[in-house]
């Protein structure tokens, strides 16, 4: 590459600022380092041109405002079931899980069963540290559907049976989960329940589980697991 130094060093700079946000294989700092432009550019294409696909965290931020000021001005005058779930789920991924929980709360009266109304609340009232009204909402999704969302309620309500302390359901979900699926993030959880249990050799079990997937995954699928295989290795480190 024949580039102006400024102009490489600034190409090199921003792609190291990278590497450490996103903590790729360690082998990219080297090749950033040591073959210049072109190792900036060679990690540019594989490492952060994907990132791009995504939508920028600022512009989702400002389609979801203008998203729940339509949806607040539709529910005030003719509010359905559809619509409040909606806008629960803004208020959520905003933070404002008080305002979400009222929202689900308001769909739920519509009907009772509803799923995504249940597992929308049960999130929010965790993150509000209302467990055992969490577990009530989750416990007829996952009993319902064990795989709703990817897993994510049955697997939102063994951590609440950890945080409730009712350390014997926790398992027991684990388990059953570890039966269907092979998501990290069960492993990961109940790798450390086993370790809270006095079981260390079966929670190092479950991280090993974790990095055997490593090399078995494509590309675009290591990058999603990173954050695990992380997590795993520094447990596995301890």
């Amino acid at each position: 590459m024949h580039l102006p130094w400024y102009l490489s060093a600034l190409l090199q700079a921003l792609m190291l600022v990278h590497f450490f946000r996103r903590r790729p294989e360690g082998y990219w700092f080297f090749v950033i380092v040591f073959l210049g432009p072109v190792g900036a550019l060679v990690y540019f294409v594989m490492e952060v041109a994907p990132d791009l696909r995504m939508k920028p965290p600022w512009l989702a931020r400002m389609e979801r405002r203008r998203r729940r000021r339509w949806l607040e001005h539709l529910t005030g005058e003719a509010p359905s079931q559809e619509a409040l779930q909606e806008l629960g789920e803004i208020y959520a991924a905003e933070k404002e899980h008080a305002r979400a929980v009222e929202l689900f709360t308001r769909a739920l009266k519509r009907d009772p069963e509803s799923r995504e109304a249940l597992h929308g609340r049960g999130k929010s009232l965790v993150e509000l540290g209302e467990i055992e009204r969490a577990i009530a909402d989750l416990e007829p999704v996952a009993r319902a559907e064990p795989k709703y969302h990817f897993y994510d309620a049955y697997l939102t309500l063994a951590e609440c049976y950890e945080r409730a302390g009712r350390e014997a359901e926790a398992r027991a979900a684990y388990e059953d989960i570890l039966g269907r699926t092979s998501v990290s993030r069960a492993y990961y959880n109940y790798g450390r329940l086993l370790d809270r249990l006095g079981e260390r050799e079966k929670a190092r079990e479950m991280m090993r589980q974790i990095l055997g997937k490593k090399p078995l995954l494509p590309r675009y699928l290591r990058r999603q697991e990173r954050p695990w295989f992380r997590k795993a290795e520094a447990f596995l480190k301890t």
